[in-house]
């Protein structure tokens, strides 16, 4: 396979990559939340955990949208033998991706016996999935622009 082949082929297979992250996040993990975590909850329960689920995500999606110049500026000012990238896209991509499998739980149940535990949870580690996701998004749209660093 010729250079050019294999650097396109790792471009379609890394923003395929990319691309289904994404889709996990924000379309299967809503129909997730609203018919199967709360699955042995009473429906008063039930309905009152997806509504503030739900709406922790709005409120930390909207807060994201501060952060994400502020996290631009950081990956722009990154000075590595990698370049100003590709840590970001390795280290957020494995972050992200161990936190998305983690919030397709109920932590163990926490989602039905102690429901002020696990939104405290799922706060915490929502936040930090949504954090180590903007940074390797931030990565990877703008490595396109400039692939060489």
């Amino acid at each position: 396979m010729d250079k050019k082949l294999k650097q396109r082929v790792s471009y379609a297979l890394g923003a395929f990559g990319h691309d289904i992250f994404y889709v996990t996040l924000s379309t299967y993990f809503m129909v997730f939340v609203t018919s199967a975590m709360f699955t042995g909850a009473d429906k008063a329960t039930a309905g009152r955990m997806i509504g503030i689920v739900t709406s922790l995500i709005v409120v930390i999606r909207l807060v994201e949208i501060i952060f994400d110049p502020i996290i631009g500026g950081i990956i722009d000012n990154t000075k590595t033998r990698f370049g100003k990238f590709k840590p970001w896209l390795v280290v957020g991509g494995l972050v992200s991706s161990i936190l998305l499998v983690c919030i397709f739980t109920n932590f163990f149940g926490l989602a039905i016996h102690n429901t002020t535990l696990f939104i405290i949870l799922f706060a915490i580690v929502y936040i930090l999935l949504d954090s180590f996701y903007s940074f390797k998004d931030i990565a990877f749209w703008g490595h396109h622009t400039c692939p060489s660093t």
